[in-house]
């Protein structure tokens, strides 16, 4: 069956260039680097960014499930792969056999999934997971008395058999709020007292990790044998902050122009009326909607790129498609290329803040429909 050119509608670049720009900012602390290509990479493609980020050198990869780690050694992936989520120990097999790296988030799971990798005749790679301050998931090792027992409990893990422990790792919770610093010190003093129990006993996991993106960016005493780099490989902030900095966004949400309509005066646009022309006006209709990832919530509040100028989106947006003001431009016509956000339009920070969420969760909603077009390729 033929198919139609990825940027025939609507579709979301993919800045490779920008990709290896995030991560060489990772690269400078001189440690192992995890890439977090989890949530199919954020929205951006976790198969094809997983192969380009392991050609560059990529010393492992993190995603939140057992699925999203086959999906990447299905696509050739041969990278260490660690899952962040709890697997049931039934599948301590299939971890096995396909080299994953299983998060045990508490004793009874790392005892299931001894039992489970005894009785299939197979040892399962494993990093404890502490819960240091975040209190999601996790050996509860938030203050002094949680903490050693929390060391107990990782050294019995560390005996189990069938398991090998080969990390073990912490998630901060405010380390993006500097206000906050003294929180995240204290996350970090709760890590290094199991750490420090596991290195007196000489058992201490060859890999020890704590440090997410926000911690690469402002926080390097938390760095020990590697960094977690999740949001700010994408280009994007963890505190969703527009700002300046040296982070490159990777992202583009581009559609195109289907129709240009002269409207007279006190002429309403699209569901509810939300919008009336108050004299003659000229609309773009964009082929992209809320089914694309452009979301309704910014509806009669952002703005559009087209040939290098902004324009007012007008109307509340559909499911396939949308409407912008071009009022003014004689140059616009269909098939015209149309940036919605990244690039040369509003930032992803900006966007979330329309609609009152994180930068993160936008690229996530960009949805399969959107095809991924990747570019410049590190180059």
């Amino acid at each position: 069956m033929e198919t139609l050119a990825c940027n025939a509608r609507t579709w979301a670049e993919i800045d490779l260039a920008a990709l290896l720009h995030n991560y060489n900012i990772a690269k400078r602390h001189g440690k192992k680097v995890m890439c977090v290509i989890k949530a199919d990479a954020y929205g951006h493609g976790a198969v094809p960014c997983g192969l380009f980020l392991e050609a560059q050198g990529a010393d492992a990869f993190a995603v939140a499930c057992l699925q999203e780690a086959l999906t990447l050694r299905e696509g050739g992936i041969k990278a260490p792969i660690l899952v962040l989520g709890h697997t049931e120990a039934e599948y301590a097999a299939l971890i096995a056999k396909n080299d994953i790296t299983q998060t045990l988030v508490d004793e009874s799971a790392a005892a299931e999934f001894s039992a489970a990798a005894k009785a299939a005749g197979v040892t399962v790679k494993a990093h404890i997971k502490l819960d240091t301050g975040m209190s999601r998931a996790g050996l509860l090792a938030q203050g002094a008395e949680n903490g050693m027992e929390a060391a107990y409990a990782a050294e019995r893990i560390i005996h189990m058999e069938n398991i090998s422990v080969t990390g073990m790792y912490t998630h901060f919770s405010v380390a993006d709020t500097p206000a906050e610093d003294a929180y995240t010190a204290w996350q970090l003093e709760n890590y290094m007292r199991v750490y420090d129990y596991l290195c007196e006993k000489g058992i201490r996991p060859e890999t020890c990790h704590t440090s997410n993106s926000a911690c690469i960016l402002a926080h390097p005493e938390t760095v020990i044998d590697m960094v977690r780099e999740g949001i700010m490989l994408y280009g994007l902030y963890p505190d969703s902050v527009p700002q300046e900095g040296e982070l490159r966004p990777v992202m583009t949400l581009k559609t195109r122009v289907s129709q240009v309509r002269d409207l007279p005066e006190g002429t309403t646009v699209s569901y509810g009326r939300t919008f009336r022309g108050e004299k003659p006006f000229r609309t773009a209709v964009m082929l992209a909607g809320y089914a694309d990832g452009y979301n309704r919530r910014m509806s009669n509040n952002t703005t559009v790129t087209i040939r290098g100028k902004r324009y007012p989106q007008v109307g509340r947006i559909c499911m396939d498609m949308s409407m912008a003001d071009i009022t003014g431009a004689d140059d616009i016509k269909r098939g015209d290329e149309v940036t919605l956000v990244g690039g040369d339009s509003i930032t992803w920070e900006e966007a979330a803040e329309k609609v009152g969420t994180i930068n993160y969760e936008l690229t996530c909603l960009v949805t399969a429909r959107s095809k991924r077009v990747y570019i410049n390729g590190g180059k």
